[in-house]
C-alpha cells in the first residue's frame, strides 16, 4: 500500500461527490469512501510505522503523530465506514453520504501531512 494509492482512492471519492447526486452515485460514493478510510488509517499506520491493526488506536496514534487535528471526527469516519460496510439500510446511506461529502477535505489534509513526512 502506498501513498499514491491513497491519494488516488481522495481524487476518486472527490469526483463523485462533485457529479450529481442520484442513488447511483450516492453507492458509489459510499464505497469510495470505504476505501478511502481504510487506506486514510492504513497509510498512515505504516508511515508513523506502529503495529496495532485496529483503526481507531491508529486514529489516536494519527493525532498523537500530529497527523490530525481531530480525533473526533476520524473515529465518526471509521464508524461510518463500519456501518455502511456491514448494514444497508435507506436512511444509513443517506447519513454516510452526507458525511462522506464533507470528509473529502479533511482526508485531504491527511494525504497532504503524510506526504511531508
Amino acid at each position: 500500500m502506498t501513498l499514491h494509492e491513497f491519494t488516488r482512492a481522495i481524487d476518486r471519492l472527490d469526483e463523485a461527490v462533485r457529479q450529481p447526486k442520484s442513488d447511483f452515485l450516492r453507492d458509489s460514493v459510499i464505497q469510495r469512501f470505504e476505501f478511502s478510510i481504510e487506506l486514510a488509517w492504513k497509510s498512515a499506520r505504516r508511515a508513523m510505522g506502529v503495529s496495532t491493526t485496529a483503526p481507531k488506536d491508529v486514529v489516536r496514534e494519527m493525532a498523537q503523530s500530529g497527523y490530525i487535528d481531530d480525533v473526533a471526527i476520524w473515529l465518526k469516519a471509521i464508524d461510518m465506514r463500519n456501518l455502511s460496510s456491514h448494514t444497508y439500510k435507506e436512511d444509513l446511506a443517506e447519513q454516510v453520504y452526507a458525511f462522506a461529502c464533507a470528509f473529502v477535505p479533511t482526508l485531504k489534509s491527511l494525504a497532504q501531512r503524510l506526504a511531508k513526512s
